[in-house]
């Protein structure tokens, strides 16, 4: 009875240790996006919703990671694609401009991983799902 009364102490301290960990991922996810876009409290609090989603659907896709690799890396480029364009929506016309800077930085990036993988004979598929890992 002791040790199944320890096993659960020990299990909801390690459930409770991962939510403040995602918390805190969340949090420094939201502040890099206030700093670089320079956003308001309205813009915050919405800006956190966003990551919060994204948080919560990276744990749903999890499972695939081990599974199907690729079908993962669809979905996790799929949830970061919609994250963008719910940041994007939010922003006013001074902060689009550095958003379409990033995209900018984000292409160039995705280029020269490209040009790299040709270079080492790299099939198409192996190309897409290097593109889609960057992060």
């Amino acid at each position: 009875m002791k040790q199944l009364i320890f096993a659960i102490v020990v299990f909801l301290f390690s459930v409770s240790v991962q939510a403040q960990d995602n918390a805190a991922a969340i949090r420094q996810a939201t502040d890099n996006w206030v700093s670089l876009y320079q956003l308001n409290e309205d813009q915050s609090e919405k800006a956190y919703e966003i990551q919060e989603r994204v948080s919560r659907q990276l744990g749903e896709i999890a499972a695939l990671k081990q599974s199907d690799e690729k079908l993962y890396l669809q979905k996790k480029n799929s949830i970061r694609l919609g994250a963008q364009a719910s940041l994007k929506r939010l922003l006013n016309e001074e902060q689009k401009a550095i958003f379409q800077e990033q995209q900018i930085e984000r292409r160039k990036k995705e280029s020269a991983l490209i040009q790299q993988k040709k270079e080492e004979g790299a099939s198409m598929e192996a190309i897409q799902l290097a593109i889609w890992d960057m992060d």
